[in-house]
């Protein structure tokens, strides 16, 4: 194997150095196969080390980073004036076949923070009992008949209560944007994405676009086997 020092001009016009390797080996020998093969892994590595690319540890934290800043960002001040009477609440309806990982995705682990020991399918505000009535879109009604397909049903879950009505609407719209709708590769069947979302979005526009870049092949594996 030899090795020289060359510039090069890349995809897009820029001039680097670079190192080129003249390699020659039988390939129809195991052995010396076998022998290049940690050689290229190493230099993937380095490779990928250059562009930019960095461990799933290191994706999982970004994420769940840009799901905190997001959830706590004040919105209220884009749903109205803040309200003495305090009867609103939050809640999610989870998918129950859907356990919560911890650690493995910056999306799974936030939502645990939140309480949830299973994915939401779809996020809402109400008052009394609309938390446990599962008439929605008829998506939602889809989405809980597979469930119920496997001897299950909707979990439902309360995020937060006690809040105003401009409380509760901001934070079921950063949870919308946190979750997504499964129309742009997310996890939630809403048929919206809330009141206001061009102008809340402008508030934390960096982190939602840090999740929508690393969580989209995550986000469609995962819901695959739901369609």
């Amino acid at each position: 194997m030899k090795a020289e020092r060359k510039q090069i001009r890349d995809a897009v016009g820029h001039v680097r150095n670079t190192t080129l390797y003249d390699i020659e080996i039988d390939s129809q020998s195991e052995e010396e196969l076998k022998t290049l093969l940690p050689w290229t892994k190493s230099m993937l590595g380095n490779l990928r080390s250059q562009c930019g690319e960095y461990s799933k540890k290191d994706r999982s934290r970004d994420v769940f980073d840009a799901c905190v800043k997001i959830y706590n960002t004040d919105i209220s001040h884009l749903y109205g004036e803040q309200s003495t009477e305090e009867k609103y609440y939050v809640y999610c309806h989870c998918d129950p076949s859907r356990n919560i990982a911890i650690h493995k995705h910056g999306v799974s682990t936030f939502a645990a923070t939140l309480g949830l020991k299973y994915l939401p399918f779809y996020v809402g505000m109400g008052q009394g009992n609309r938390a446990f009535d599962f008439d929605r879109n008829e998506t939602h009604r889809k989405y809980r008949q597979k469930i119920q397909a496997l001897g299950l049903d909707v979990s439902p879950v309360i995020i937060k209560d006690g809040l105003s009505r401009s409380e509760a609407l901001s934070l079921e719209s950063k949870l919308i944007d946190i979750f997504g709708l499964i129309v742009n590769n997310g996890f939630l069947v809403n048929l919206d994405e809330g009141k206001n979302n061009k102008d809340r979005r402008n508030l934390y526009s960096e982190e939602l676009i840090k999740i929508s870049r690393i969580n989209t092949m995550f986000i469609q594996n995962s819901l695959s086997h739901h369609r």
